[in-house]
């Protein structure tokens, strides 16, 4: 097929149309919700806000806790004090979405023809979990549009070598860091490349500088309003906990009785509980007995995660490479309660409170309809993630991943990726919701992988006939 600017505009239009009618249905007959999650997030911005912290059961805590980042909290504190707060937030969801959606265009048609660029980009703005995260009250979908303006910035980099792009890029993953913790990895290594990148007998300019050292800035003053809230250094107040949740909750792996952190632990949590139980559930034993302080069960369990480590190397070592492939195999990124929108009795009811002027499931045109429709939809949507993007993910993009990573002119993608979600891999849980971010990352790997895979064979195609033709 010969490409024409006439071609161009037709598959840009097309895209445009569909982002149009996407946004249009979404945002008159679609609606905000939350769940425990997007309560912190609530929460932290509300304690910036007013100084008071509006503890939920069964997170009672002697003081603030700053489990979630601030950046998005604040965002959805300041909405949720003007009018139409669920409107506004469903609008900027939906504007965060469709933004994301034409940056991946953007970048799909510097390595693949408009139609083909159009045809995955509006395949990727109607992916279930796009869909339905548009609504949530979470910071996925910020973050994936953060995410794909850093790709862009590193993009524009590789092609110009102007610095000024590596240095843009690390000002927004200083931003990002508030957004999601774990972006923090993002921002030193894009410190690291920008120092392996940068020209001998050449220095920063001043306004580059400048968006390097306000990179520091953020980050830096949230580590003091963090220790000033919680007495913890660091960007968090939770620091151990997550070699508790990799290695003992998820991966099954607990030290010895004798092992001093399971002795500490035994003064709070009796035998007969569960060892391998998540902290919401041991946090019971030991918060009425540490003045509902939440560092002391984060000090405890964290401790008795390292302790397994220690005990458990190569597997904790092996765990990582568990978590690292699952989270590609594992289930559909939503709380199934999501397909019990008026439910009259469900098991997990859910949330659809107030919070400030945000008012959750509640669309701007409501029908009989709006409901049964919504909750078959996401049903249908687990069964297909389930069975399809598993395969995908295992089959179609690991094999891209390597072979863009052997590919120097395309492997900052594939290295962007290891060392975003390798860490996290020793950190954290199984969950594919931890994915969502890094969906057009994954999309761009794929598109990479495969154009490079049909070149190659295209060589040993034409190797073939060569040496036949010879013979």
């Amino acid at each position: 097929m010969q490409i024409t600017p006439h071609t161009s505009r037709i598959s840009f239009r097309t895209l445009i149309s569909a982002i149009s009618l996407y946004a249009l249905i979404h945002f008159f007959f679609l609606w905000m919700y939350t769940n425990i999650d997007g309560y912190f997030y609530w929460a932290i911005g509300q304690y910036l806000k007013t100084g008071v912290y509006p503890f939920v059961s069964p997170f009672i805590y002697a003081m603030p806790i700053t489990i979630s980042p601030p950046l998005y909290g604040i965002f959805i504190a300041f909405i949720g004090s003007i009018p139409a707060g669920d409107i506004i937030l469903h609008g900027i969801q939906i504007l965060l979405m469709t933004t994301t959606t034409l940056l991946l265009y953007r970048l799909l048609l510097t390595s693949i023809k408009p139609y083909a660029a159009t045809i995955i980009s509006i395949l990727f703005l109607l992916f279930p979990v796009n869909v339905i995260y548009t609504g949530s009250m979470m910071t996925e979908l910020a973050a994936q549009t953060t995410m794909t303006i850093y790709l862009f910035l590193v993009y524009r980099f590789t092609k110009t070598k102007n610095i000024s792009f590596l240095a843009s890029a690390i000002l927004l993953t200083g931003c990002m860091t508030l957004l999601k913790y774990q972006f923090v990895i993002l921002f030193i290594f894009t410190i690291s490349y920008l120092v392996v990148s940068f020209p001998k007998k050449q220095s920063l300019s001043h306004f580059n500088g400048l968006k390097v050292f306000f990179a520091v800035v953020v980050i830096t003053t949230w580590i003091i309003t963090n220790h000033s809230m919680t007495g913890v250094w660091g960007l968090s107040d939770t620091k151990k906990m997550p070699f508790y949740t990799n290695f003992v909750w998820d991966g099954r792996h607990f030290p010895k009785k004798t092992d001093p952190s399971v002795i500490a632990l035994r003064q709070y949590v009796p035998p007969t509980a569960d060892r391998y139980a998540e902290y919401w559930d041991l946090q019971g034993y030991i918060l009425p007995y540490a003045h509902n302080d939440w560092r002391v069960v984060d000090e405890l369990l964290g401790n008795v995660g390292i302790a397994a480590i220690k005990t458990y190397p190569i597997e904790y070592m092996l765990n990582g490479i568990r978590v690292f492939v699952q989270t590609l195999a594992s289930h559909s990124p939503w709380w199934y309660n999501l397909q019990t929108f008026g439910s009259i009795d469900p098991v997990q009811p859910v949330n659809c409170t107030r919070l400030g002027t945000i008012q959750f499931c509640r669309p701007i045109i409501m029908t009989p309809w709006s409901y049964p429709i919504w909750n078959r939809y996401v049903a249908i949507s687990a069964k297909i993630y389930n069975i399809l993007v598993p395969l995908l993910l295992l089959f179609l993009f690991l094999p891209s991943l390597v072979i863009t990573l052997l590919d120097k002119r395309i492997r900052i993608y594939s290295i962007i990726y290891l060392v975003s979600l390798v860490p996290i891999s020793y950190l954290a849980m199984v969950e594919s919701r931890y994915l969502i971010p890094y969906y057009p990352l994954i999309i761009i790997i794929c598109v990479q992988g495969v154009k490079n895979a049909r070149a190659i064979l295209s060589r040993l195609a034409n190797r073939m006939q060569t040496k036949k033709a010879k013979e």
